[in-house]
């Protein structure tokens, strides 16, 4: 979410109601009053046009016009954690200066076609993202100051998922309630909880609506919306639950194709969910990682659809090569259920490594291969058994026995805490070989060859360096 230098006025469109009238300007410096929340009720306001809803496929709705150039990152590596925002970037301590805009002036809004829904989106977001930036820089109170600043994160994240009349009326309580108080004060507090009530019925409306039916679909069954519902939760487990550090985010291209070819560990994804979830959240310029899934997860109940909905698809060279085509993100776990369900003692020792089917998509498409390095994923299941007999049985792979599962029943499918680090290499660069060197075998286990040496020498360099599995470094 970008932020704009100045409060961006509502789009003049001549199809709106005209007779709505506009909400004033967010502020985005807090003032120190400390009068109490208004109610929600004195609040509402009109809707904005419904059709400025359509979010951007693979990220988040942004306030950047169509065609802008992306920004370069400054460093290639991100702090513990990496936040989606300036200030989560930085230690509580130190002094952090209010985000630059990148969002369009008022006057250049209507030339670029940016709509009064993605203006108040962005001044809302700006305004929330100030307050916050400034929250961090308090010397005092830190538990209370840092749960602030999370409690305004959570919203301004919200604010991307909110339909036109949900954000006008958001943005009205931002202002009405937050903006105007300090943290210290109970009745900012108050303000925050109402926002944060009115945000989560929004959700809840939101998931009515999908049980009745209504939502689309993209050609492989992706559900954008479903994405941002989930989002939240995502970014907890990376941030707090697994408290993932995300390396070399720089060699990420900010568009065009990329095969991330990734060590595989934990028995469920969630290791394709968290390398999505560090390009989607802390990437300069925010992207879909299209992972590729085992085949055999579309035999467990319910898990292939919403394997689908969340963007995956299933590990086959074509569809990597197709959606590289499309110039996507396709990341690929060459070791497939070999690697998700090795035992403990194995750990980190990359299995047979099958990737020259995504080797050749990737000639074929002249896109950059990108080694990636999971660390911290094989301590979540710790796997001391396989249960072969049981997984014949339900037709699995493979079973696995844990200290905690099945013995604990659901509780034992908790994943534990360990921290987490992912690591993203140099990218190997394929377009100067030409895409006949697809069918060359010789070129095809070469590459697959260098990049599964990339993946281990990262491992074997950054694993014995650990001073503990949950605490890293």
């Amino acid at each position: 979410m970008t932020t704009p230098d100045t409060p961006l006025p509502p789009e003049t469109d001549p199809s709106a109601d005209s007779q709505a009238e506009s909400p004033p300007p967010l502020k985005h410096r807090r003032a120190r009053s400390r009068k109490p929340p208004t109610p929600m009720e004195s609040t509402a306001t009109a809707p904005a046009p419904a059709a400025d809803l359509e979010p951007p496929v693979g990220g988040t709705a942004s306030s950047v016009p169509a065609g802008a150039p992306p920004s370069e990152p400054a460093t290639a590596e991100l702090p513990v954690g990496g936040a989606t925002s300036p200030a989560a970037a930085v230690a509580p301590a130190a002094r952090l200066e209010p985000p630059a805009s990148a969002a369009p002036a008022p006057a250049a809004a209507a030339a670029v076609g940016v709509s009064a829904t993605d203006a108040l989106r962005a001044e809302a977001a700006a305004a929330v993202q100030e307050l916050e930036v400034e929250i961090r820089n308090q010397p005092e109170g830190a538990g209370t100051r840092d749960l602030a600043a999370e409690a305004l994160r959570l919203i301004r994240e919200n604010l991307a998922r909110l339909s036109p009349p949900a954000l006008q009326r958001a943005a009205a309580l931002i202002r009405e309630n937050v903006l105007s108080g300090d943290y210290l004060d109970p009745d900012f507090w108050r303000g925050i909880g109402m926002v944060l009530r009115y945000q989560a019925e929004e959700t809840s409306a939101l998931v009515q609506r999908r049980l009745k039916g209504e939502y689309t679909l993209d050609a492989y069954g992706m559900d954008q919306e479903l994405i941002d519902i989930v989002r939240p939760f995502a970014a907890f487990l990376y941030r707090t639950w697994w408290r993932v550090t995300a390396e070399g985010l720089a060699h990420i291209p900010a568009e065009g194709p990329a095969l991330l070819v990734a060590n595989h560990s934990g028995v469920l994804p969630w290791d394709s969910a968290m390398i999505a979830t560090a390009v989607l959240e802390d990437h300069p310029q925010p992207r879909l990682v299209r992972s590729l899934h085992a085949s055999w997860l579309g035999s467990v109940p319910v898990m292939a659809p919403a394997l689908a909905a969340f963007g995956q698809v299933p590990a086959l060279p074509e569809n990597a090569e197709r959606l590289l085509g499309e110039g996507q993100l396709v990341c690929a776990f060459p070791e497939g259920a070999r690697g998700a369900g090795k035992l403990f003692w194995n750990r980190y020792r990359l299995a047979a490594f099958d990737a020259a089917g995504y080797v050749q998509a990737a000639l074929r498409t002249g896109a950059p291969i990108v080694p990636v390095a999971v660390i911290g994923a094989e301590e979540i299941y710790p796997v001391v058994a396989d249960a072969r007999p049981v997984a014949r049985l339900l037709g699995f792979p493979f079973f696995p026995l844990t200290p905690l599962f099945p013995w604990l029943g659901p509780l034992g499918l908790i994943p534990l805490p360990s921290k987490w680090t992912i690591i993203f290499d140099a990218p190997i660069a394929t377009r100067g070989l030409g895409p006949n060197a697809a069918d060359d075998p010789a070129s095809v286990q070469r590459l697959a060859g260098v990049t599964r040496a990339r993946i281990q020498a990262l491992l074997d360099e950054r694993v014995p360096a650990r001073k503990s599995v949950f605490f890293g470094r």
